[in-house]
C-alpha cells in the first residue's frame, strides 16, 4: 500500500474546496469581530458601575451579577484590582435594564490539581481542579446574599458594596 499524496484524496479539486473553505472561514470570523450589534427587541438599559469591597478592602477579579427578577435580564461585570466594576447585559459597558436587582458577588481562585490530589484507587487519575473562595460563598446566592440594588433611568447607578 503506497503512502503518497494521491491516495490521500487530496487531488487538485479537493485541494480548491478546502482553500475555498479556509478562505470563507477567514471571511465570516473577520466580519464577526467588530462585536454584537444593538438588537430592537433588547430592552433599554441604563449604565451601572460600582466598587465591591471585602473586610475593607478592594476586591480584585470579583464577578458581580445584577440580575432583574421582573425583566428576566442579568448584567454583568469583573471587578478591577481597585474593586471598580461596570456592567454589561447585551455589548460592552451597556449597562442593565433599570429596576429592581438582587446582587451576587464571586471571588474564587482555581488551582489544578497537585500530586496529593491523585487517587490512587481510581488507577492515578488527578482529581478535579480546586476551587478556593475568597469571599463568603454566600454572596454568590441570589437568594442568600442579601444585596439589593435599584437601578433607575438618568440617576447615578454607582453602587459600594462592603462584603463582611
Amino acid at each position: 500500500m503506497s503512502n503518497s499524496f494521491s491516495n490521500r484524496r487530496c487531488g487538485p479539486s479537493r485541494m480548491i474546496g478546502m482553500l475555498a473553505t479556509g478562505a470563507l472561514s477567514v471571511a465570516m470570523l473577520a466580519g464577526c469581530s467588530g462585536g454584537v450589534a444593538e438588537n430592537p427587541d433588547w430592552p433599554a438599559r441604563v449604565p451601572a458601575t460600582g466598587t465591591v469591597h471585602y473586610k475593607g478592602q478592594p476586591m480584585a477579579d470579583a464577578v458581580v451579577s445584577f440580575m432583574n427578577p421582573e425583566a428576566q435580564v442579568t448584567g454583568t461585570g469583573t471587578t478591577d484590582a481597585d474593586g471598580h466594576f461596570t456592567l454589561t447585559t447585551y455589548v460592552a459597558n451597556d449597562g442593565v435594564v433599570p429596576g429592581t436587582q438582587v446582587v451576587t458577588v464571586r471571588c474564587v481562585q482555581v488551582t489544578d490539581s497537585t500530586p496529593e490530589d491523585v487517587d490512587v484507587s481510581a488507577g492515578g487519575v488527578a482529581g478535579p481542579q480546586k476551587v478556593t473562595w475568597l469571599i463568603p460563598e454566600k454572596y454568590s446566592n441570589a437568594t442568600k446574599s442579601g444585596l439589593t440594588a435599584t437601578v433607575t433611568e438618568g440617576g447615578e447607578n454607582d453602587f459600594m458594596f462592603e462584603l463582611e
